[in-house]
């Protein structure tokens, strides 16, 4: 190899590196997470509401058969998610800082109205 391209090497090494974090920063982050019961017991239904800090609309959507949720795409910000329930003590997940290109997880327990409180445990971001 010449002394040019290996001059060049460690350069091109580098471009690789920042191409690949830029797309995963294009790639915009996600919330996602799972509704259980106090018993573990996955509740399918659960109406999701994720609001960005400082914005007006919010989105929304129910958990799946196995009480699982998803938001995608969504731009680096702070995350206040809300989870309801009928028959169920509405819980609000306090806020989370979301990093683009990351995931954020929530495990949400929903207990009986009249019963403990729901609750809410945002756990550490991942990679996309």
């Amino acid at each position: 190899m010449s002394p040019r391209c290996r001059a060049l090497s460690p350069v091109l090494a580098l471009l690789a590196v920042l191409a690949t974090a830029g797309a995963a920063f294009a790639a915009g982050g996600s919330v996602e997470g799972q509704v259980q019961d106090t018993q573990g017991k996955p509740l399918p239904g659960a109406a999701i509401t994720l609001l960005e800090a400082g914005a007006k609309a919010t989105q929304n959507q129910t958990t799946d058969a196995q009480g699982n949720f998803h938001f995608g795409g969504l731009s680096s910000g702070v995350y206040i998610l809300t989870v309801t329930l009928d028959g169920y003590a509405p819980v609000t997940c306090p806020g989370g800082r979301l990093l683009s290109g990351l995931t954020r997880r929530f495990e949400v327990k929903l207990a009986p109205t009249g019963g403990a409180a729901s609750s809410c445990a945002p756990a550490a971001q991942s990679g996309g």
